[in-house]
């Protein structure tokens, strides 16, 4: 997958921009300063969120990830010391059609479908830590309240909810 073209599609996700707004952006040049200034925010958030996960002791060093991300150049594993496997999945498409493996799957975003996948992998095993960590409070309500949804249809996991600085955290998480 190409890196400009996920990082798009999760751009125009993020900020919720309406059909009208996504092809005039493509039609004059979508990477413009405010993609720029999102794209370093991006990095930004996913070294924050690395560091929580440290932090609260949500990772030991030694276990093996596989992070599920847009891209690999836009992944939190990059800031862990884990031995991480890194599986491409577009915004897109359907994650509940990836293979796994049985090792904690690490995720940042949202993606469509999670509630089913986060229910799938509880029924196999598989221990997930998912979240968002973002400057965007709009984004990240909706996220949220999703995540609110997702969690009371979920028995063995947990919802964790952090602010550092201006980044708003809400992670799900295997009990």
């Amino acid at each position: 997958m190409y890196y400009d073209v996920e990082m798009l599609k999760l751009y125009f996700d993020e900020k919720h921009f309406p059909e009208w707004k996504i092809e005039k952006l493509l039609d004059e040049n979508p990477f413009n300063e405010n993609y720029i200034i999102w794209e370093k925010q991006t990095r930004n958030n996913n070294k924050t969120f690395a560091i929580t996960l440290k932090r609260k002791n949500m990772i030991d060093e030694n276990v093996p990830i596989q992070e599920i991300t847009v891209h690999k150049d836009n992944c939190v594993g990059a800031y862990l010391s884990n031995d991480v496997n890194y599986i491409n999945c577009s915004i897109d498409n359907n994650i509940n059609n990836l293979k796994l493996q049985k090792k904690l799957v690490l995720m940042k975003g949202f993606y469509h479908d999670e509630d089913k996948f986060l229910k799938k992998l509880q029924n196999i095993n598989i221990p997930i830590i998912t979240g968002i960590c973002t400057k965007q409070y709009g984004y990240y309500l909706h996220v949220l309240n999703e995540y609110k949804k997702i969690i009371k249809d979920l028995d063995k996991y947990e919802l964790i909810t952090e602010e550092n600085c201006d980044q708003n955290i809400a992670i799900i998480k295997t009990k």
